[in-house]
């Protein structure tokens, strides 16, 4: 939104300058739009999130290229940032650890940011800076910490990345693999996928679950005396409804078709959620209390549910507060509610290590809580400030000065129609042009001589940014 608190008309003298109105202002809510989100997911600290209108946004810790702007180089971003560069037209997103995943409608699945471990499935082991196609007629998906997983459209599972304990299934726990490789049984009625740090769960078409990877702390599923490991999909129980699972560090939770919510494995933090008392590991599905949830979110100690009313539920570790019922004590053993409200909706089953996410369902607005230590939160002013409740993300306000001497930029001519020099005081490297409503509407990722080629842009107002730092008006004749 903009507000213009003075604009007047630009004199001859302001325009052979360059220079821009001085005394005037112009406010805006420009690097986001506080509404619209669609879903959201957690890497180790940052944030990336999905809006309605198709489009990417990241915040926190960008390092490895999770930004997917082509340059790989590290920024700690504080405020919901469009991911310009990677386009439009999503359907899904996911975060590993320092990577992520993301679904076009047509079932193309695009990979960018760390790839040591082989979890983007390119044949090597290079981070990639930039969204890579890695699979085509993908049905559903699941992004672990280090490993990723894909159902296609005929009901094949495939894997690729970390496999030290078996995650990927294809009966062996050599440590990585860089290309995709189905799991050991072939079959062809997989119907949903979910995972965690060591493991991957799978649920088949007739309602079935099946897990393999880790096991030391029961977390696939088995018998303590079947072994600290299974390096191939083997079923959990017998039961036949169930709907969806996801695993952290140590445990899973799995939701059932009749609202039931069931939890295992190790219970160090009380991430189990089925007793008062942590520390007790689970080598098999413990049901929890209620039959109204509707679904859930898992971090790497911790875990979330809804219930059908939209309220949010939380247990587990709660370091810096990130199970957000108030508190900074070490953990929550039981489902506490989040906030006092019942109007949120479900995200991607992914949280962070120490922080989480929900957005309201009226609103669509997102709020954050945990630690902030790389701006993860998106909640702040320019301050890094954990926080034990649910706070709203922000967006970044790009007040801008139209003083040449303050910014100590300019732009000439200005108003332009074709080509702009930037004046400025330092090196100027790139710059994202904004539009009133704040989206990011051109980006100029190496600036030449500092000019910028503006014919392309209707004629208006617009923001820009430069090094992404400075911001200067522009008026597009």
């Amino acid at each position: 939104m903009v507000n213009f608190l003075s604009i007047s008309k630009l004199g001859k003298k302001q325009l052979l300058a360059g220079a821009l109105l001085v005394a005037s202002q112009v406010n805006l809510n420009a690097q986001c739009n506080l509404s619209g989100y669609k879903k959201m997911s957690q890497g180790e600290s940052f944030t990336v999130a999905l809006k309605n209108d198709s489009s990417l946004w990241l915040w926190g810790y960008n390092n490895y290229g999770v930004s997917g702007n082509g340059t790989g180089q590290y920024t700690e971003i504080q405020h919901p940032s469009q991911m310009s560069e990677v386009g439009t037209g999503w359907v899904d997103v996911q975060a590993g650890t320092a990577h992520i995943v993301a679904l076009k409608a047509n079932g193309d699945l695009y990979g960018w940011g760390a790839n040591n471990y082989g979890q983007l499935g390119t044949g090597d082991n290079t981070n990639q800076f930039s969204p890579k196609l890695i699979m085509q007629n993908v049905k559903a998906y699941s992004v672990g910490y280090l490993h990723t997983m894909v159902i296609k459209n005929d009901g094949t599972m495939w894997g690729t990345g970390y496999n030290d304990w078996g995650g990927i299934g294809f009966g062996s726990s050599v440590g990585a693999v860089n290309v995709w490789t189905q799991e050991s049984s072939k079959a062809t009625d997989w119907k949903a996928v979910g995972t965690g740090y060591y493991n991957t769960y799978g649920i088949k078409t007739d309602g079935t679950l099946w897990a393999t990877g880790a096991n030391l702390y029961g977390q696939a599923g088995q018998p303590q005396a079947s072994g600290n490991e299974v390096d191939v999909f083997t079923k959990v129980g017998t039961d036949t409804n169930w709907a969806e699972v996801s695993g952290g560090e140590y445990h899973a939770i799995g939701l059932k078709t009749n609202g039931e919510l069931w939890a295992w494995g190790g219970n160090p933090n009380g991430q189990v959620g089925v007793s008062a008392t942590a520390g007790t590991t689970y080598y098999s599905p413990q049901k929890m209390t209620g039959t109204n949830w509707s679904a859930l979110a898992v971090g790497k100690l911790s875990s979330f549910a809804y219930k059908t009313d939209g309220s949010l539920w939380g247990w587990g570790d709660n370091s810096y507060g990130k199970i957000g019922v108030g508190s900074t004590s070490s953990s929550v053993n039981v489902p506490t509610q989040v906030g006092t409200g019942g109007n949120w909706k479900a995200y991607s089953t992914r949280a962070g290590y120490y922080s989480t996410g929900a957005i309201e369902a009226s609103t669509t607005n997102m709020y954050t809580w945990g630690w902030d230590g790389y701006w993860q939160l998106g909640n702040g002013d320019g301050v890094q400030a954990n926080s034990n409740v649910a706070t709203k993300v922000t967006c970044e306000n790009l007040a801008v000065s139209e003083s040449s001497a303050v910014n100590r930029i300019a732009l000439y001519p200005n108003p332009a129609k074709d080509m702009v020099q930037i004046q400025s005081s330092k090196a100027v490297t790139d710059a994202k042009v904004y539009n009133t409503a704040g989206a990011i509407v051109k980006t100029v990722s190496s600036i030449q001589d500092n000019k910028i080629n503006v014919s392309d842009l209707p004629a208006g107002v617009y923001i820009i940014k430069i090094n992404n730092a400075d911001t200067v008006k522009l008026i597009k004749k």
